[in-house]
């Protein structure tokens, strides 16, 4: 039995000695262009020269993030397939109840974090309330009336405003949308009064009057819009709603790998210019060790299990 453990140690030291041999595919479970697609191209780029092997962007869009999920579980766990994990598979999945074809706690091994990006709320400047405040004290005048736009059921956008219903004890009526490209000029043309959406884009509408900005979601201020307050901020302590991304491996990925793995991604994430390329895209660069992303997880399952039971989401 000792010599097996003996042999199966050294197995996992070779690998890791001899890790990586080809070059390795980062899955991505979103189309080109957006910002999950631009992290793992920035930060795959400075990642193959820390390897000394390429590393490919293999993008597999489909059921929020679930496909390529499900591509990497089925994948060698030998540390040639990287996956940028989003809350959609590993957190709303379970809770809601998705059939899907990975088991999100034994399927993956949490490698690190690699940044954060919070929403903006924004409003129809026909809707008379101009800050959070005032947006609360309106639902609760006329529940049920206020309409608000996503960019999908069960997406982050949603569920930060169903968060901000839940804690605010006010009723608003939600309207789904094929995405924050749909959702955002359905806001824009006064479709729907109110919505959380990405940070970025609905900036220049803001500055000209097409939006007013009532919060970001984050903890803090965002550096890209800091006359912006946070809803935090606006008798709202404890809100905080961030979009994260983390790289995973399939789940038996020796440990030794996955411990490479994370050296070298926290060598990426201090470049300056990963920083600042990823801050474009409204993405804080942040690294982790594989227990606080898993911390991270567990904790996001804790938070919008409650919401999503209390507010009854369901995907058809």
């Amino acid at each position: 039995m000792a010599a097996a453990v003996a042999g199966l140690a050294t197995s996992w030291n070779i690998s890791a000695a001899d890790y990586p041999s080809r070059p390795i595919r980062f899955v991505v479970g979103f189309l080109p262009g957006g910002p999950s697609d631009t992290i793992a191209r920035v930060v795959g780029a400075k990642l193959a020269d820390g390897l000394g092997q390429p590393v490919i962007v293999d993008n597999r869009a489909g059921a929020g993030g679930n496909v390529s999920a499900e591509i990497v579980a089925d994948a060698q766990p030998d540390g040639h397939t990287l996956w940028l994990g989003t809350g959609g598979p590993l957190v709303v999945a379970p809770i809601i109840g998705q059939k899907v074809r990975f088991d999100p706690d034994r399927s993956f091994a949490p490698v690190s974090k690699l940044g954060n990006s919070m929403s903006i709320l924004a409003a129809h400047p026909s809707l008379p309330a101009n800050n959070v405040k005032e947006l609360i004290a309106l639902a609760k005048a006329k529940p049920g009336e206020i309409n608000y736009a996503s960019s999908g059921v069960a997406t982050a956008n949603h569920l930060a405003a169903e968060l901000l219903s839940s804690m605010a004890n006010i009723k608003m009526t939600h309207v789904p949308y094929k995405g924050s490209g749909a959702a955002l000029p359905a806001l824009i043309g006064g479709q729907v009064k109110l919505g959380f959406g990405p940070l970025l884009p609905a900036i220049p509408h803001v500055k000209a009057g097409r939006l007013k900005a009532l919060g970001v979601s984050g903890a803090k201020r965002s550096p890209a819009a800091p006359d912006i307050p946070t809803i935090a901020e606006q008798g709202m302590p404890g809100f905080e709603v961030n979009s994260w991304y983390g790289v995973f491996v399939p789940g038996k990925t020796p440990k030794p790998i996955v411990a490479r793995l994370n050296k070298e991604i926290l060598n990426v994430l201090v470049h300056p210019e990963v920083k600042d390329r990823l801050a474009r895209d409204g993405v804080e660069a942040e690294g982790s060790t594989p227990a606080e992303l898993d911390a991270i997880v567990k904790n996001e399952r804790k938070v919008w299990t409650k919401v999503i039971k209390q507010a009854n989401i369901q995907v058809q």
